[in-house]
């Protein structure tokens, strides 16, 4: 398994793996030349070089993008696929996730995360901890949930969007693409493409 992106969120998800019981070989890929280190807590190997990751996708090729920013983490998911890389979901075993959503690929969501029915995740989306999305959601691609954030369904979030920590989203009530919702706030109005709502 490859972890894209050796920061915050790429150890979360290493802890998840590991959480699931998960013993196949893990490895990071992380483009910052400037890392001293070569290897997480000892065990895991992160790899920088772009020609030595196209070879390690060639003998291993699932992969998740565990990086924070929505735009970010599309480009380096857009990459991965053209080099041959097969996208997985990370879904911790402590995560509440209703059976029979639509298929959905590259996401992660983590412990104590609640996904109700009906709902539809895009591609590459993030869950964090203690999150709850209600009933008949739509998340567009390369969405972020940040920790403690409440969607109540029915509602749609467009592709790129960040929902930041603790926010509380109201039923139907449409968030465009690229918006960035603040911590704690209260969402009672639909909010524009690229706009930033701080309550």
């Amino acid at each position: 398994m490859i972890i894209v992106g050796a920061g915050a969120l790429g150890l979360e998800t290493l802890a998840i793996l590991l959480d699931n019981g998960y013993n196949d070989e893990i490895v990071f890929f992380d483009d910052d030349k400037q890392k001293t280190q070569q290897k997480i807590f000892d065990k895991f190997d992160i790899i920088t070089d772009k020609n030595e990751q196209i070879n390690y996708l060639h003998k291993n090729p699932y992969f998740i993008v565990s990086i924070g920013h929505p735009r970010l983490r599309s480009k380096k998911y857009n990459l991965i696929i053209q080099w041959g890389g097969i996208p997985v979901n990370v879904i911790s075993k402590k995560a509440h996730v209703f059976p029979f959503l639509q298929p959905f690929e590259g996401c992660i969501i983590e412990p104590s995360a609640g996904i109700s029915h009906g709902v539809k995740l895009g591609t590459s989306c993030a869950i964090h901890i203690n999150c709850t999305i209600g009933h008949q959601v739509q998340l567009g691609n390369f969405v972020n949930i940040g920790p403690g954030a409440n969607v109540v369904g029915p509602c749609n979030i467009g592709s790129y969007s960040y929902i930041s920590v603790g926010a509380v989203v109201h039923p139907h009530v449409t968030i465009g693409n690229n918006a960035f919702i603040g911590s704690n706030v209260v969402v009672n109005r639909d909010v524009a493409d690229f706009e930033t709502f701080l309550g």
